[in-house]
């Protein structure tokens, strides 16, 4: 075996070996930083649409007043103008921060999908309120992304939780995904229950019973269900990666104050004005 290497490995001088383990730490500590601003955008973009959904899912249970008022609110478009710009911030952040494979395949398609939200988001601007023809078709395009952008995101959260060492995260992503799926084979089913396929493209609303209504009902309140868990693990990725890094400034000036003297940069500054005053001297001695 050739043991050329080991010179190599054992010359390495402690000051080197602290310098690279300094590089790491501030590496990782700017991926969490970045990982924090991209939940930060996403639960920004989350939260007015979580209470949005549950004041909805309130007024279609009881008060239609409130309902109807929530819907024909401009609030409604504003909210849709921040989940919208938020989610596609977020998560074009989230693209790219850790080398592996699986993260980068599932944020790279949730881009995609937060960027054919902004496409339909355009659209429906262009149209305006409740005007053109495809503006039922669109609706239901989003909502059908949506509910692959739960799953993809709960993903996401559970796997950057467990990373930090909340383990009971990954269970709740899970449960949060099962809830995604049921909600989409829901839609579904009221999708083809609720569309007037005789009327041709775009595809349009026909009048339903109740079981349309019945449907519906069923996949906004999983909609709400599901939001609601989204947006907590989105939100607990922010309070937990504050935590990780309150904790790495910690260590941080643990280290530092275990560090030898001659590594310290508070050592190097004196040793810097040291010379320079003994070079002040000096001139000063021979004139």
């Amino acid at each position: 075996m050739n043991t050329s290497e080991d010179p190599i490995v054992l010359s390495v001088s402690p000051g080197a070996l602290t310098r690279m383990h300094d590089l790491d730490s501030e590496q990782l500590r700017r991926t969490y930083q970045l990982c924090r601003t991209s939940f930060l955008f996403l639960a920004i973009a989350l939260i007015p649409a979580t209470i949005w959904a549950v004041l909805l899912m309130i007024g279609m249970l009881g008060d239609h007043r409130l309902f109807n008022w929530l819907v024909q609110s401009p609030w409604n478009d504003w909210i849709s103008t921040v989940s919208v710009w938020g989610s596609l911030v977020g998560i074009t952040l989230l693209w790219g921060r850790w080398e592996n494979t699986s993260w980068q395949r599932r944020t790279g398609l949730l881009l995609c999908m937060c960027l054919v939200d902004l496409v339909l988001w355009f659209l429906d601007r262009g149209d305006g309120p409740g005007l053109g023809e495809g503006s039922w078709f669109r609706s239901n395009l989003g909502q059908a992304l949506g509910w692959a952008e739960f799953a993809l995101m709960a993903s996401l959260a559970g796997d950057y939780l467990v990373h930090l060492g909340l383990s009971q995260a990954d269970d709740s992503a899970k449960s949060t995904r099962s809830l995604a799926a049921t909600g989409a084979v829901i839609w579904m089913l009221r999708f083809c229950e609720q569309t007037n396929w005789d009327a041709g493209w775009p595809l349009r609303r026909r009048n339903f019973g109740i079981q349309g209504f019945l449907l519906l009902l069923g996949s906004e309140l999983i909609w709400t269900i599901a939001l609601i868990q989204v947006t907590a693990l989105i939100i607990a990725c922010v309070r937990q990666s504050n935590r990780v890094l309150r904790e790495m400034e910690l260590e941080d000036q643990d280290h530092e104050l275990l560090r030898l003297p001659s590594e310290s940069p508070f050592h190097k500054e004196l040793m810097a004005a040291q010379l320079l005053g003994e070079g002040k001297e000096s001139r000063f001695s021979q004139e």
